[in-house]
């Protein structure tokens, strides 16, 4: 998800943020974590949202060039989705980087989710085909269903890379005819498709799995009860859950829950919400009991909030376009925080969500 780190390095234009950088290796420091398939997922990833349709704050090339940064610099898991509109430019710097010896495809850890439009059955695996010519990969290591929310159709063509300015799935408006913050008439409104279940996704999404389209198959934005309703329905678990998480929002009884199921969880706005959180909201990266700590250990407070991630068995994917901050999130696993350290950011959990999708379509999903 994308992350403003507040830091005055952000002031800088883009053109000074795109300077050539080193390669590396990935670093031998950095954990993995083992799925149940076998594979194993980097502790560590790049988040590539920068907005949807309707809030969009990246400028074309911007993700090409971070997504080729991120890899010189060792970066090796990159978490993508449809919805973000970027997985062309994502798919560009991947067979750039694999084209000039950088990596290899086996070398990264690509996953994409499902967006909200292409939940039914016959829509599932045409939509993951269309992420995987935009990526311009046979095959991603995780397939995610973004969210537990089906919406109407909204086509697309799916010979050509990419989406046109005028494709709008968010709220499916150019189908609809009405964005939500505009509707007033009664339940459901018109982009809501009450009759898909998860299960009929979820289905869909494994044979995905079967047919070798994705190694690794999971949801996103599931409470427990939901999840637990999911896996009541089917006879494959989630190899991965991924919710958001972070010191305010430190979802316990889902890591536990997880954790017993062999179920792989892991964070998104690990950091906060950034830009997007608004104002009035608090900032994680400007709590006083994470600048102590940070300060204590010589690190900024967005590597202590990394780090309690992954020493909870956590994996995540901060998004940064300022190298020295890509930099930092790959450090995780060269040091450690203390036992002192862990109770004082698990006294911060107040289940403080940043995002509040009754604003976006009207379900109060954590309710």
């Amino acid at each position: 998800m994308w992350m403003m780190r507040q830091s005055t390095r952000r002031v800088l234009d883009f053109s000074a943020r795109c300077a050539s950088t080193t390669i590396v290796p990935a670093p031998t420091s950095l954990p993995r974590f083992k799925l149940r398939t076998g594979d194993t997922i980097p502790s560590i990833g790049m988040g590539t949202f920068t907005g949807t349709r309707l809030t969009q704050q990246a400028q074309p090339g911007d993700m090409y060039e971070n997504v080729k940064r991120w890899i010189r610099l060792g970066g090796r898991m990159i978490d993508c989705a449809q919805n973000y509109l970027n997985e062309d430019e994502i798919g560009d710097a991947i067979a750039d980087c694999i084209s000039e010896g950088i990596v290899t495809r086996e070398d990264l850890f690509i996953s994409t989710k499902l967006n909200n439009p292409y939940h039914r059955r016959e829509h599932v695996r045409p939509a993951l085909e269309k992420s995987l010519l935009d990526l311009r990969v046979d095959y991603v290591d995780l397939f995610l269903m973004h969210w537990p929310t089906a919406f109407k159709y909204v086509p697309y063509d799916a010979t050509k890379r990419g989406f046109p300015v005028d494709y709008e799935p968010d709220q499916c408006s150019k189908v609809t005819g009405v964005l939500w913050k505009d509707y007033d008439g009664s339940w459901p409104p018109p982009h809501l498709d009450m009759s898909v279940t998860i299960h009929e996704t979820w289905d869909a999404i494994v044979d995905c799995h079967k047919q070798g389209l994705a190694r690794n198959i999971g949801v996103c934005n599931f409470q427990l009860a939901l999840l637990h309703e999911l896996m009541c329905g089917s006879e494959f678990v989630p190899h991965v859950v991924q919710n958001e998480s972070h010191p305010y929002l430190q979802q316990w009884d889902q890591l536990e829950f997880c954790q017993k199921n062999n179920i792989q969880f892991m964070a998104y706005s690990p950091l906060g919400y950034g830009t997007f959180a608004g104002a009035d909201r608090p900032r994680v990266l400007t709590n006083p009991i994470i600048k102590k700590i940070a300060d204590k250990h010589g690190k900024s407070t967005a590597q202590v909030c990394l780090q309690w991630c992954v020493q909870r068995g956590v994996n995540t994917m901060p998004f940064s376009l300022i190298e020295i901050e890509l930099r930092e999130n790959l450090s995780v696993g060269t040091w450690e925080l203390d036992d002192d350290d862990m109770v004082s950011i698990k006294s911060l959990d107040n289940s403080f969500h940043y995002l509040n999708p009754k604003e976006w379509y009207g379900l109060p999903l954590w309710n």
